[in-house]
């Protein structure tokens, strides 16, 4: 069941121009007395036939708009549109919060909406571009962005620190496989084949490659992939990558800079810490390194899991979910609503709303970088998604 509320307005002021009338020529006779261009001594009555064009259509059309109230008012209130991530009462009860914060700070209305799955919600963004702000996968923003020109304007901090999400490919280090080009033919595990960094984002590269693997076999989560691949079941699997944390945590690692295995610079192998992380010579704060990628899930009882794969290839960093504003948002505001959206999730409240454990669980909003959504692009146009295959659903 569909829920969203505050609309009413928008769907009686389409319906109206809708039904308006088409534009309609009216005859008018009128009688002009006066002085005319004959010399007469007496004035006369000339009858003028007058005809005169009234367009009704466009009579109606400037009424309605000149009546029809502002984006933000208490009649038509900015509208925060959510898929159903979970449960509707958690969204409801969470989201208001973030709406009434955001009318006190900028004195507009907001409204919560609640629709079916992701495409609903870029429909109603597309179909009311000047009073929508959509919270979407970033799958969602380049659909959004490439049906009505929805812009985004913050990205979320996921609870491991990061605004990005990747997938790696994984091999056996005793195999042939060097390059994505060995990949042709090749048996192939996906622990979840609707995850864009896991599966949609390989196939779109591998197929942009000319490259065609073997058998692809859906597993259930990276522990599994993980396993598969080391065991030889499968000649490669992709799983979840989170980069490692580096000695003292004086600086972060760098996607596309630093190699993905930083760590066997060392030439030392990942053991267990006694806090139960995967290290390399130590805890970062030892000077060691902390290793999170899929693998460390099975390290307990495969612990030559690092030492017999090693990572192939590492996916595009794919954005994290993400506030987008519809195509006519008041230019103004929308430049706010990054720094307020920051604000908000610094704040305490954000722990009762966007950051609570039973809604998104983010844990920050950072401004959003456009360029940073290209590969998600890359992924629908080289795959052909143009329908709601990649959406979150309910």
């Amino acid at each position: 069941m569909r829920h969203f509320w505050g609309l009413g307005f928008l769907v009686m002021a389409l319906a109206a121009c809708a039904s308006s009338p088409t534009p309609t020529v009216v005859e008018v006779t009128r009688l002009v007395s006066g002085p005319t261009a004959v010399v007469t001594a007496d004035p006369i009555e000339v009858e003028i036939e007058v005809t005169r064009v009234i367009t009704e259509t466009v009579t109606l059309v400037e009424t309605v708009a000149q009546e029809r109230p502002s984006p933000g008012s208490e009649e038509r209130p900015f509208q925060l549109l959510f898929a159903p991530v979970v449960e509707t009462a958690v969204i409801s009860s969470r989201a208001q919060v973030l709406a009434n914060w955001l009318a006190r700070q900028t004195g507009q209305q907001f409204q919560v909406g609640i629709l079916d799955n992701e495409q609903r919600v870029i429909d109603l963004m597309c179909a009311a571009p000047a009073e929508t702000i959509g919270f979407l996968t970033a799958v969602g923003v380049a659909l959004a962005n490439q049906q009505c020109g929805a812009q985004v304007v913050s990205t979320a901090v996921q609870n491991n620190g990061l605004s990005w999400q990747a997938g790696m490919i994984v091999v056996r280090r005793d195999s042939n496989i060097t390059s994505l080009d060995d990949l042709d033919g090749k048996s192939w595990a996906i622990p979840d084949v609707a995850s864009v960094p896991n599966n949609w984002y390989f196939q779109a590269l591998l197929a942009a490659e000319g490259i065609e693997p073997g058998e692809m076999v859906s597993v259930p989560g990276d522990n599994t992939a993980m396993l598969a691949v080391f065991n030889g079941e499968v000649d490669f699997a992709t799983g979840t990558y989170w980069p490692p944390i580096l000695p003292f945590e004086n600086r972060e690692w760098v996607f596309g800079e630093d190699d993905p295995e930083i760590w066997r610079q060392t030439g030392a192998s990942p053991n267990r810490s006694g806090v139960g992380f995967v290290v390399v010579l130590g805890r970062p704060d030892q000077g060691g390194y902390r290793v999170r990628d899929a693998r460390s899930g099975v390290f307990d009882t495969n612990e030559a899991i690092f030492d017999e794969t090693r990572i192939l290839a590492l996916s595009a960093p794919i954005p994290a979910d993400s506030v987008v504003v519809g195509g006519a948002f008041p230019f103004g505001l929308a430049q706010q609503l990054g720094a307020l959206l920051s604000r908000f999730s610094a704040s305490n409240l954000c722990a009762n709303s966007l950051c609570a454990a039973d809604f998104y669980g983010w844990t920050g909003l950072e401004t959003a970088v456009p360029n940073s959504y290209e590969p998600v692009h890359f992924v629908i146009e080289t795959l052909g998604w143009t329908d709601e295959a990649l959406l979150l659903t309910d």
